[in-house]
């Protein structure tokens, strides 16, 4: 998928040079920056754009989804799209004192460690019930307990099930925003999912710009100004979802061809958009 023409004159605010690596860090520090002013609302507030039937425009319909998002509940981990071997399950971070005590204990040292390097107790929870509910889930499908799953992770990180596993063609993809989670799950094809808060982007004209090919920028250009925000993040969380499928992550170089992936839009919980892809 080809990049589009750079942009000039990008707003000081993004305050990044003509590459797509800043692009994709511009964007991350300005979700950083409104964490803040998202965990002050409520997901229903005026914040937050409710979405409630399937994202539009951003790859085919699954045959079987939640036509209406659910709200989520905490300790519950919810289907939300299922489809041909594809599974996304959906869950919320923010849980009791208890739930992650028993989540914590599925976690290996390294695991561990890496709760204890993180400076905010937010963040040491959204990690700790993310990573546990993997673990559960992924033990549910190999029949094993949860601390005995073994992960390993390829050149930038990304994360598989170890050689020594007994179910090795798995493959799994996370992602998580504000208090929301998923897990997509496929057998033997790669997977990449990507979910975000329908929360304002400034720059969102200027970073599809930059990072969307000449057809999906001029598509996304057409739409209504009440369509935009809505229209930039699906197209957003379907470049999240590829990179993770490839491993590569989107600040780094990218090539892939349309043809050889599905493309699905879910809405994980109302407020959210989320796209997943697999490779056909």
């Amino acid at each position: 998928m080809p990049i589009a023409r750079p942009v000039r004159n990008l707003p000081a605010a993004i305050r990044i040079e003509a590459n797509r690596k800043q692009v994709v860090m511009a964007f991350r520090i300005g979700a950083c920056e409104q964490s803040a002013w998202e965990n002050s609302r409520s997901f229903d507030g005026p914040g937050y754009r409710k979405l409630e039937r399937g994202a539009r425009g951003a790859g085919a319909t699954p045959l079987s989804f939640l036509d209406k998002a659910v709200e989520l509940r905490p300790g519950i981990i919810t289907p939300v799209l299922e489809h041909d071997g594809l599974e996304v399950l959906a869950f919320v971070l923010h849980v009791e004192h208890d739930v992650i005590r028993e989540l914590s204990v599925c976690l290996n040292e390294a695991e561990h460690r890496r709760v204890e390097g993180l400076r905010l107790e937010r963040d040491r929870r959204r990690f700790v019930v993310s990573r546990g509910q993997l673990r559960q889930v992924l033990a549910s499908r190999l029949d094993i307990a949860p601390s005995e799953i073994e992960l390993e992770y390829g050149r930038l990180g990304k994360p598989h099930l170890s050689r020594r596993m007994p179910v090795r063609d798995l493959r799994f993809s996370v992602s998580r925003s504000g208090e929301v989670a998923v897990i997509a799950l496929s057998i033997r094809q790669e997977v990449g999912v990507d979910i975000e808060a329908i929360l304002p982007v400034p720059e969102a004209d200027e970073i599809a710009a930059f990072c969307l090919s000449t057809s999906e920028y001029e598509s996304y250009a057409a739409l209504d100004p009440e369509d935009r925000l809505e229209g930039f993040l699906q197209r957003w969380t379907r470049l999240e979802a590829v990179s993770k499928a490839l491993g590569c992550g989107l600040g780094q170089p990218m090539s892939w061809d349309e043809k050889d992936w599905a493309v699905r839009s879910f809405v994980p919980q109302p407020g959210y958009v989320g796209s997943v892809v697999v490779r056909k």
